[in-house]
C-alpha cells in the first residue's frame, strides 16, 4: 500500500533544501544492490473513480498495483529493511515489450502506471553501476534518499505514491499536474482516410483533414516514476520514466533529456523536486505550447531516431485521447465547484458546493430549496412544469435529480402523473370505456383494447358500431333525457347523463383546446390562448390552432370590443365615473328620482340633498330646482338665488 509519513514534513522539506547547496565528492565504488526481478517490482494500476470528485486517484490507482503484485508496505517510522533471504520466486509476469502500446496494454490489462514502473526496472536491470561505497555514504544516501521522499509528501500530498522498498531501492511516482494560469486551446489534425479516425499531418495535410479545437483549464497530469539507486545522490541521478497520454514519443523524449540537463546542473544534490516544479511549470513553454496546444502522433519511435526509452507515450487513437482530456477538464472542474462555497439564487443563503444541485442547464441552488421547489410542484401536479427555478431559463429537471430530491414515493407519483400527462396529450390516445386502460385510436375513430380486448368506437365511449353514423353529445343527451323519463334509466347511462349535463354547463363559457380538447374558460384579455395542459396556442374567437399573430389580421380580431371597453374604463377615471353614475341614473330613473338634465334631457340623481347636480351623460351642471345650467355655484345659490341643499318632496 502507499506510504505515509508521519515525520515533520516541513522540517523535511527545509533539509532537502539546504542539502542541495552541498554537493559531495565523487567516489568510485561498486553497487551492491543487483537490480530486482520484474515479478517483484511494485507499479501501479489505473483506477476509474465512479462520479466526478476523484480527489485520490493516484492513491488507489498505486494500491491496487501493490495488491495484484502481492506487495505489502512498510510501516510509517520502520527502519531501512535489509534484503529478504532468497526464496523460490513465483513465475514471472510477462514483460512489457519495450515499444508498448495502448492496444497492447489494453489487452493485457496494464495501467499506465504499472507500464511505467516495469519499464523503469526494465531500463534499471539494463544498466548496471559500477560504483562502489562506504557504509557511510550508503547511510547518508539513504536518509538524504528518505528526507527527500518526505518532502515531496509534504510539498505534493496524494499526487505523491511511495512504493514500498525492494532490493535496497526506493520507488515512488509523482502525478505532475501542469500549472496553467488560464484555459488553454487545444487543437489537432484528424484523418479518417483508412475508415479509422487518426492523426493528420502537422503540417502540409490533406485538405480533407478536419481540424478539431477544444479548450481546457486543466491537463491531464505527467507521470514521472523514479527508482533512486544506492549511489543516488552522491554519484548517480535517479532512473526516471516519463508517461503521459497526450505527448507523442519525441515530445516525451524531449522532457527526459531536460530533465538530465537539471541532473548536470544540481549534480551531487537532490533533484526529484526540481525536476517535478519544472515539469510543472516550463514543460509547456519548453515544448512550444505556449498559447495552444497542438495533439499529434510523431514517427519517432526508437532510441537511435531521437527517441528516449525513458519516454512512455501513449499510442490510443485520438477519439479515445479526446475524451479523456475533456472527461478530466470536467472532472477538475466539478470538484473544484463542490469544494467552493456559493449563493443559492433563491435563498441567497451560502453552502459549499457539496449541498448544491447543479443542473444540467448550469444553474446550482441549495439541496433545501430544490426539495421544497420540487414537492410542492409534484403536489400541486404541475409535473409538465417543472423547469429551472431560474425565471428565464427553461431548461427542466431530470429525472435522476428528481429522484434523489423526492424520494422514492413521491417520485412514483411524479412518474403516474407525468405518464397521465403525456397519454392525455396525444391526440390518438384514448382510454377504454370497460377498464380505462389507455389505447391508440385507428383513423376510423375506434380502438381495440389491448388489455380486455373490447373494440368501442372512440367518439361515443360504446361498442363499435361499422357503417353506421356516431350520435353527437347533444343527440345522446336527449336519448338519456328521454330513457331517465322512462324509467328505463340504468346505472351507467345515468352517470353519462350527468356527465354530459356537466359538459354542456361547462361549454356555455369555455371552449376545447383544438389539439387536447381540454375546457379552457377566458376571464380577460385578448383572443390569443394558449392550454394550460400541452402548451397549444389557438384564437379563442374561432376555436383555430395558431402559431403567432398574423392570424388576426383576418376576420378574428385579438380584443373583443366588451375588452376594449374594460381596458378603457380601468385605465380613464372619468369614464369610469361615467359609467357608474349613468348606471346610478338608470336605478333612480326607475324609481322616480332622476331629474332630467336641461341639455341632454338624460336623467342624473341628486347626491343626497344637494341641488347642484352634474349629468352624467353631457358632463353639464344644472340645478335641481329651476333645471338651469349653473356655471358658478356661488352666484346661482345664495339668498337672491336658489337654495343649494332641499329634499325631494
Amino acid at each position: 500500500m502507499p506510504r505515509r509519513s508521519s515525520k515533520g514534513r516541513g522540517a523535511a522539506a527545509h533539509g532537502l533544501a539546504g542539502r542541495a547547496s552541498t554537493p559531495k565528492p565523487l567516489v568510485k565504488a561498486v553497487d551492491p544492490n543487483p537490480s530486482p526481478d520484474a515479478a517483484e517490482l511494485p507499479h501501479a494500476a489505473a483506477a476509474v473513480a465512479e462520479g466526478l470528485q476523484v480527489p485520490d486517484a493516484e492513491t488507489y490507482a498505486a494500491a491496487e498495483t501493490l495488491e495484484r503484485l502481492q506487495v505489502s508496505a512498510p510501516a510509517d517510522d520502520a527502519p531501512p529493511e535489509e534484503p529478504p533471504p532468497e526464496e523460490p520466486e513465483a513465475p514471472p509476469r510477462p514483460q512489457a515489450p519495450a515499444e508498448a502500446s495502448s492496444s497492447g496494454r489494453a489487452a493485457v490489462g496494464w495501467s499506465p502506471e504499472e507500464e511505467a514502473v516495469m519499464k523503469l526496472h526494465e531500463l534499471a536491470g539494463v544498466a548496471g553501476e559500477d560504483v562502489e561505497l562506504t557504509e557511510e555514504e550508503v547511510r547518508a544516501n539513504d536518509q538524504r534518499q528518505e528526507d527527500e521522499i518526505c518532502a515531496l509528501e509534504a510539498i505534493f500530498g496524494d499526487a505523491v505514491v511511495i512504493f514500498n522498498k525492494k532490493g535496497g531501492h526506493r520507488s515512488f511516482q509523482v502525478h505532475v499536474h501542469i500549472e496553467l494560469p488560464d484555459a488553454i486551446d487545444v487543437s489537432t489534425r484528424l484523418s479518417y482516410g483508412d475508415g479509422t479516425l487518426k492523426y493528420g499531418a502537422t503540417s502540409d495535410g490533406d485538405a480533407d483533414d478536419l481540424v478539431y479545437k477544444f479548450r481546457v483549464e486543466h491537463l491531464l497530469p505527467i507521470l514521472l516514476t523514479c527508482l533512486l539507486p544506492s549511489s543516488y545522490p552522491s554519484h548517480r541521478p535517479p532512473l526516471f520514466t516519463i508517461s503521459t497520454e497526450w505527448l507523442d514519443k519525441g515530445m516525451i523524449s524531449s522532457l527526459c533529456r531536460m530533465l538530465d540537463m537539471i541532473w548536470e546542473e544540481h549534480h551531487g544534490t537532490e533533484v526529484t523536486y526540481q525536476w517535478v516544479q519544472w515539469l510543472q511549470s516550463s514543460s509547456l513553454s519548453h515544448l512550444g505550447f505556449d498559447n495552444e496546444i497542438v495533439l499529434s502522433k510523431g514517427d519517432v519511435t526508437c532510441y537511435e531516431e531521437g527517441g528516449d526509452k525513458r519516454a512512455c507515450a501513449d499510442n490510443a487513437p485520438p477519439d479515445v485521447i479526446i475524451p479523456r482530456m475533456m472527461r478530466y477538464n470536467d472532472n477538475k472542474h466539478h470538484e473544484g465547484f463542490l469544494n467552493a462555497i456559493h449563493s443559492c439564487m433563491i435563498c441567497f443563503s451560502e453552502f459549499p458546493g457539496i449541498d448544491f444541485i447543479k443542473l444540467p442547464c448550469h444553474h446550482f441552488f441549495c439541496l433545501k430549496c430544490m426539495e421544497t421547489y420540487c414537492k410542492m410542484n409534484v403536489k400541486e401536479g404541475n409535473v409538465m412544469k417543472l423547469r429551472c427555478p431560474d425565471t428565464k431559463c427553461e431548461g427542466g429537471v431530470p429525472p435522476n435529480i428528481l429522484k434523489r430530491l423526492l424520494g422514492e414515493d413521491e417520485f412514483e407519483r411524479w412518474e403516474g402523473l407525468l405518464l397521465q400527462r403525456t397519454l392525455d396529450a396525444m391526440s390518438d390516445v384514448v382510454y377504454c370505456p370497460r377498464c380505462q386502460t389507455a389505447c391508440l385510436e385507428d383513423v376510423g375513430n375506434e380502438a381495440v383494447c389491448s388489455n380486455c380486448l373490447f373494440s368501442f368506437c372512440t367518439l361515443c365511449r360504446n361498442r363499435r358500431h361499422l357503417g353506421e353514423q356516431c350520435l353527437s353529445a347533444e343527440e345522446r343527451l336527449v336519448i338519456l333525457e328521454a330513457r331517465q323519463k322512462s324509467g328505463q334509466m340504468q346505472g351507467k347511462q345515468q352517470e353519462i347523463l350527468n356527465e354530459l349535463y356537466s359538459l354542456k354547463e361547462i361549454m356555455k363559457d369555455s371552449k376545447q383546446c383544438p389539439k387536447c380538447k381540454m375546457a379552457i374558460s377566458k376571464t380577460e384579455g385578448c383572443n390569443k390562448m394558449v392550454c394550460w395542459n400541452c402548451k397549444e396556442y389557438f384564437c379563442y374567437q374561432c376555436n383555430r390552432a395558431i402559431t403567432g399573430y398574423e392570424h388576426f389580421r383576418g376576420s378574428c380580431v385579438l380584443f373583443p370590443q366588451e375588452e376594449i371597453d374594460r381596458w378603457e374604463m380601468q385605465m380613464n377615471q372619468r369614464v369610469q365615473r361615467q359609467v357608474v353614475a349613468q348606471a346610478h341614473a338608470e336605478m333612480y330613473a326607475q324609481q322616480g328620482q332622476g331629474h332630467p338634465c336641461p341639455t341632454c334631457r338624460q336623467p342624473s340623481p341628486k347626491i343626497g340633498n344637494n341641488n347642484h347636480v352634474f349629468c352624467w351623460a353631457c358632463q353639464k351642471h344644472f340645478c335641481a330646482l329651476c333645471r338651469k345650467p349653473v356655471h358658478k355655484a356661488a352666484q346661482h345659490y345664495g339668498p337672491k338665488g336658489c337654495k343649494q341643499h332641499t329634499a325631494d318632496s
